[in-house]
């Protein structure tokens, strides 16, 4: 299990949980630190093949926890173990304890992690998904038809 949390938990920030096949959440997580330099509140945890699932899907949820604000979930891939995992260990506690405040949006890319760095200070919880959904989409773009523009 790859694995990634923060030392330091600022309770005023709402975190960002990147949840992944493999080792694609810590290069995110990576690339993030190339463009904003320190992050907080930015953890990852990575499916591995040789994982207990059941163990996996509950480490997953408990990490959903570690952010007293609330907690942006970002996964990689809709249907996908992440995905699943998330749904039956940690979307209905998400849902039941913040009041509907929750956020979890499938197909990651590191345009929304970017926004959600950028809205969650101003946004609240309820209202990011819409917003990323469409900073996903809008990133998007096939370079070469751009470029006929």
């Amino acid at each position: 299990m790859i694995r990634i949390v923060p030392e330091h938990i600022d309770s005023d920030c709402i975190g960002i949980l990147i949840c992944s096949h493999g080792s694609i959440g810590r290069s995110m997580i990576e690339a993030v630190q190339m463009i904003y330099g320190d992050c907080p509140n930015i953890a990852c945890i990575g499916l591995e093949p040789s994982d207990d699932i059941d163990d996996w899907g509950k480490e997953l949820g408990a990490l959903t926890e570690i952010f007293p604000k609330g907690t942006i979930v970002f996964l990689d891939l809709f249907g996908g173990t992440p995905c699943n995992q998330y749904l039956m260990n940690a979307a209905g506690e998400a849902l039941a304890q913040r009041d509907g405040q929750a956020c979890a949006v499938a197909g990651v890319n590191l345009s929304m992690i970017l926004e959600a760095i950028g809205q969650r200070e101003y946004t609240e919880l309820k209202e990011i998904s819409e917003i990323l959904d469409k900073a996903g989409k809008d990133a998007v773009v096939n370079v070469l038809q751009k470029m006929k523009k």
